[in-house]
């Protein structure tokens, strides 16, 4: 059997996610992603599944402002059994920068320590990307053919939004399945049935400049901006109120949230001495399901505007991001399949989950219309130092990945 084939494997799998840990994808900018390109079209040729590596056009890559000396690839590849449909899986290879002195462990060498495996992208996702590629290896090790084709797409970008990965692959076509599995989203015993939704803006704030002692002649950007952001607590309360309210299907309560100032500058040339002529401040508006992310944006943007003439502020918004709110059914066909194979490695009762994050997940069901769900390994500390991802959890979740790969979406 593969799942029983997976067990023990604990050292396999610390070893093939320590060598991605090691590439340095970081986003932004976007670096290192050929060479992790090269290193998981191997694992895939090993694997029998001849990928098709995607290198997104330049001018694509500017029309997102992304600067084209950082090429952007994706990868698609398939196991194809004879089957009536076809999963699809996706994870995304990307991690976010790092602050080296703030980790206790090199964030980039993939060490083990306690059963844990650390560094940035341990959990935040290329731990998953183990944990499926293992799975498949062990379906073909055994001889077991699954129920189901099997279509795998890694991805870039899904840190900064997706749009040249997940994104992109969803747009040029790229994609020939039945359902959708996101490999991030939940984990442990939780099955993944959606994701909150996502509003960047980025505010400026024009001032004028003016030596610092005659500081009348100029109009201080800095403090403008610091009036516009007191008034734009009220948004806060509003959003905290109960009518805002949305219960997630275990009945968990979520409030939509907001955050202001997740970036903050000013413009060229200041000093102590000088008068600052322009700020921008960020925020970053979590929508739940339920809400709507053109009347948020509507709603954020006349708050902006009133706090701005309550500052006697000239200011301008820029989006940054928009990202729908997504969930999917739990009573589906593949949200059930997922959690019977949960059940059946975890023996735990499964529960359903929406994450407060955003994933990949709506490129697949919001633009594809596909059935899908998200699930992962068990990470901590994703974005934050120390990130780590427990060993026996990595092969937990591909034994996971093959069951439900063994028995498809209607087996018993």
């Amino acid at each position: 059997m593969p799942t029983s084939y997976l067990e023990g494997r604990e050292a396999h799998f610390a070893e093939a996610l320590r060598l991605m840990v090691r590439i340095a994808t970081v986003n932004p900018p976007g670096v290192d992603y050929l060479p992790m390109v090269e290193h998981l079209t191997g694992r895939l040729r090993a694997l029998d599944m001849p990928p098709t590596v995607h290198r997104v056009p330049d001018a694509d890559a500017v029309a997102e402002g992304i600067d084209p000396t950082y090429p952007r690839y994706n990868i698609i590849a398939r196991w194809d059994v004879g089957a009536r449909r076809t999963v699809h899986f996706n994870a995304h290879y990307d991690v976010v920068p790092v602050s080296a002195g703030d980790w206790r462990m090199p964030p980039f060498d993939g060490k083990t320590s306690g059963g844990w495996l650390y560094g940035r992208g341990a959990g935040d996702m290329k731990g998953s990307i183990v944990a499926l590629l293992g799975a498949i290896e062990a379906l073909q090790a055994t001889g077991a053919a699954p129920a189901v084709n099997v279509e795998v797409s890694f991805t870039a970008d899904e840190e900064t939004g997706g749009a040249l990965g997940a994104g992109w692959i969803t747009r040029q076509g790229l994609v020939h399945a039945d359902f959708a599995i996101e490999c991030e989203g939940a984990a442990g015993s939780n099955v993944g049935i959606g994701h909150n939704g996502v509003l960047w803006l980025d505010v400026q704030i024009e001032g004028k400049a003016a030596h610092a002692s005659s500081p009348e002649r100029g109009v201080n950007a800095f403090e403008k901006m610091a009036l516009m952001v007191h008034q734009l607590q009220s948004t806060k309360r509003r959003l905290a109120s109960p009518s805002r309210r949305w219960r997630d299907p275990g009945g968990h309560i979520r409030q939509p949230t907001i955050n202001i100032g997740g970036v903050f500058a000013g413009g060229e040339g200041l000093k102590v001495n000088t008068v600052p002529g322009r700020a921008h401040f960020t925020i970053d508006r979590r929508l739940v399901p339920g809400e709507n992310l053109q009347g948020a944006e509507a709603e954020l943007v006349e708050a902006l505007a009133a706090a701005a003439r309550h500052a006697e502020a000239r200011h301008r918004v820029r989006t940054l991001l928009r990202i729908e709110p997504c969930v999917v059914r739990p009573e589906g066909d593949l949200p059930t399949a997922f959690a019977r194979s949960l059940r059946n490695i975890r023996r735990r009762s499964p529960g359903f989950r929406v994450t407060t994050g955003f994933t990949d997940l709506h490129y697949f069901v919001e633009d594809l219309q596909l059935p899908g769900i998200g699930y992962g390994v068990t990470g901590e500390r994703a974005h934050g130092a120390d990130e780590r991802v427990n060993l026996r959890d990595l092969v937990q979740t591909a034994r996971i990945y093959a069951d439900f790969l063994l028995r498809g979406i209607d087996g018993a």
